[in-house]
């Protein structure tokens, strides 16, 4: 019973201790791109290959025991010629993309930070096409708006290095590795006509391939503030 008590006084103390210790914090903002590959459960198709380019927002804070937490958004244009929405060619859509995670603090100089942290999150992809006056079964619908939605869960890591210039200023550099772990395909069409002069709209959507596994890599640079 002694021994207990000694290891739970000790591990008070050592929570009280971390508590006590100064939590840095860096917020950054930059330029990411996007490279991921995206396999299905259809037989006989290609993996989707896809390359973005956008923005990330990034949360870093280290304890001065190393203790890492971290947080990032991404959103931008992903690019893709494995998706024939658009018809043939680069078809154009949106990505954006979700992480949350908790690491170590390698590095901790007056200039440079250094940490890896192992994350895990979503990815969402979205294309979109709309074709005017159109002519279906002897019906002519003033538009027809297709939309394909890709959403995965990944899992992963990032490495983070941040060189500061000023006394909150600096800039960063973050790459982040993802698996893709599992996903689903969803396709909406919405119809829309003109009946005794009123503008009608019905949608369908339904579930597409499956998505199972493959990867995503995104490098991103931009500027940060410490606090």
């Amino acid at each position: 019973m002694k021994k207990i008590l000694i290891a739970f006084t000790a591990a008070i103390l050592g929570l009280a201790s971390v508590h006590a210790k100064k939590w840095n914090n860096i917020v950054g903002f930059g330029f990411t791109l996007p490279i991921s590959s995206i396999d299905t459960d259809q037989a006989d198709s290609d993996d989707i290959f896809q390359l973005g380019y956008g923005i990330e927002g990034t949360y870093l804070g280290f304890h001065e025991s190393g203790l890492t937490v971290k947080a990032d958004l991404g959103a931008g244009l992903s690019t893709t010629k494995d998706v024939n929405l658009q018809g043939d060619g680069t078809n154009l859509g949106i990505f954006y993309n979700v992480a949350l995670g908790a690491g170590w603090t390698f590095v901790k100089t007056e200039r440079f930070t250094l940490s890896a942290t192992g994350m895990a999150g979503a990815d969402f992809f979205s294309y979109n096409d709309s074709e005017d006056k159109v002519t279906l079964d002897s019906k002519e619908y003033e538009s027809i708006d297709k939309i394909l939605m890709l959403g995965l869960l990944s899992a992963g890591a990032d490495i983070f290095a941040s060189y500061r210039v000023s006394d909150h200023f600096s800039f960063f550099a973050n790459v982040a590795a993802r698996y893709f772990i599992i996903g689903r395909t969803t396709e909406e069409i919405n119809w829309t006509w003109k009946e005794e002069d009123y503008e009608k709209t019905t949608s369908g959507t339904k579930s597409g391939p499956d998505l199972e596994g493959k990867f995503r890599i995104q490098p991103t640079i931009g500027i940060a503030w410490k606090f």
